[in-house]
């Protein structure tokens, strides 16, 4: 799960007990959106509440009976233990996205919520980088190639989106109930055409 849990809907509270009480066998691995740092600044830093507040948080609060106080330990908790990354061998998944010199260890944690898809550039670890935080308002996961974004905005009347690194296919579902599956265009013949330059480079020689 990317993020954003919190302050984009009317349930927050409900989001979080679902993904607190998982019902799928399948593992879940929880990253950090830049709206779980706002809303864990907001509980120790006092003048952090009223920017909270407008920017989704009086959403969050109401639907916690609308008062602060009744959310629990375990909610707080919960957003303190989302991760700023999650990396395997061939991707990269964080929520806004990753500066493209740095190894992520080395890498601010807000910086990576925070950052804009527009200012995506490949990472010098040439792994794809899968994330979210920049509304794509055409509806579909935008692919630069290096960086495939797939915010599409739910949170707006547009589009959940689920996307599988491995193939490019990506399932969505909407407020309506309607659902439907894709996949990105020329996934195949791009991510071919990447490993045959990426050989081609590699085979040159050393100056």
């Amino acid at each position: 799960m990317l993020g954003d849990y919190v302050d984009r809907g009317p349930d927050s509270k409900g989001v979080i007990d679902y993904l607190i009480n998982w019902p799928w066998e399948a593992k879940l691995i929880l990253l950090k959106g830049n709206h779980e740092i706002i809303m864990d600044e907001a509980s120790s830093l006092g003048d952090h509440l009223k920017y909270w507040c407008q920017v989704g948080g009086l959403d969050t609060i109401a639907s916690y009976n609308a008062r602060y106080a009744n959310i629990p330990e375990s909610h707080w908790k919960f957003i303190r233990n989302t991760l700023p990354y999650y990396e395997t061998g061939k991707v990269i998944y964080v929520h806004g996205g990753a500066a493209p010199k740095k190894p992520l260890v080395k890498q601010d944690p807000v910086n990576l919520a925070w950052r804009r898809f527009s200012d995506a550039k490949e990472h010098s670890s040439g792994k794809l980088v899968v994330c979210g935080h920049t509304i794509q308002r055409k509806g579909k996961p935008n692919d630069k190639g290096h960086t495939v974004c797939i915010d599409t905005a739910a949170c707006r009347g547009g589009w959940l989106t689920c996307f599988n690194a491995k193939t490019g296919r990506y399932w969505q579902a909407n407020e309506q109930g309607q659902l439907r599956k894709r996949r990105l265009k020329a996934w195949k013949k791009k991510r071919a055409r990447k490993k045959i330059d990426s050989v081609k480079s590699s085979s040159l020689p050393k100056s």
